[in-house]
């Protein structure tokens, strides 16, 4: 009885001219291979429209999916992500994104502007290299844990991301004022320092974790409360000590990237930020080789610089 009552009132309003809305996945771009791709797990030869949701998978060929508004997104060989507007949900495989979001066992990796990076799952660590310009890691938290400068490469393997989950992180401090700050010499990342004896001037590992719902004082963006300090050695007077007095006052790309480097010598290239461990990765080829167009296209040609009306092949 209800099943015909039910099928009567749809009926009647079909007749009455009641509008039916179906919704309909809106197309985002176009995705180009020279071999076969499976989008939403259909094989589709050459080029095919992508829609907002759509999962692409890579076979033995790589393909490139061309956004609107000029981002761009390259899958390489045997390689599976979920499309949308904004970003990629990488689930396998290498992505190469620009003026595009990867996100990654819970970390988004953010290539904004004309910047562009290069974005692997390899089992729980999610490598992370900056082609060009600067890319911004964050957890699933939202906090900032990376900061890669072009040329840069980051391991990042996801642990507790809990608030009371300890930091580790090595750098020069520097005081502005009442405050002390560090800037991590493997993250990139800058910290505020709440407690411990802290002395600027001296290459330290500070422990701590994560202070929520603080509001950090730029150029920090989080607050640690301190629970362990212990001088590790190396002049606070040389590159590593510049880029952590740089750092936090807003340093330049040179002087970071020589923190980088400075940390590679001493040995100590892993921190934990905010339940991310991150060691330093050795891929500063991987931006050169973009920038000459080794990367995405079939002859090298000049370097690309990418903008909002022209943007450089992944």
């Amino acid at each position: 009885m209800y099943r015909y009552t039910a099928l009567a009132i749809v009926s009647a309003g079909l007749s009455l001219g009641t509008p039916v809305i179906f919704a309909a996945a809106q197309p985002i771009g176009v995705a180009m291979s020279q071999g076969t791709i499976l989008v939403d797990d259909a094989q589709t030869p050459g080029n095919t429209t992508i829609f907002d949701g759509s999962t692409l998978q890579t076979q033995r060929a790589s393909s490139q999916v061309r956004l609107k508004e000029g981002a761009q997104v390259r899958f390489d060989a045997d390689s599976r992500g979920k499309l949308f507007s904004d970003h990629v949900d990488l689930q396998q495989g290498t992505a190469r994104i620009s003026s595009y979001s990867a996100v990654a066992e819970g970390l988004s990796v953010r290539a904004e502007g004309d910047a562009s990076a290069s974005v692997s799952v390899k089992g729980n660590v999610i490598e992370i290299a900056a082609l060009t310009g600067n890319v911004h890691v964050f957890n699933a938290a939202g906090l900032n844990v990376a900061n890669l400068l072009p040329g840069r490469a980051l391991d990042l393997r996801p642990q507790d991301a809990g608030a009371s989950s300890p930091s580790s992180l090595v750098g020069c401090p520097t005081r502005m004022g009442a405050n002390f700050f560090l800037t991590d010499e493997t993250s990139n990342v800058t910290a505020q320092l709440r407690g411990g004896n802290i002395r600027a001037g001296r290459r330290i590992q500070v422990t701590g974790s994560l202070v929520p719902n603080a509001t950090p004082v730029s150029p920090a963006t989080q607050v640690i409360a301190v629970t362990a300090v212990k001088e590790v050695g190396g002049s606070c007077n040389g590159p590593a000590g510049a880029a952590g007095a740089a750092g936090a006052a807003g340093a330049g790309a040179g002087a970071a990237a020589a923190a980088g480097a400075a940390a590679g010598v001493a040995g100590i290239s892993t921190a934990v930020v905010v339940g991310v461990s991150v060691a330093a990765a050795a891929a500063a080829g991987v931006g050169i080789a973009y920038g000459t167009g080794a990367i995405g296209t079939s002859t090298p040609t000049v370097p690309c610089t990418p903008t909002s009306a022209q943007t450089c092949p992944i």
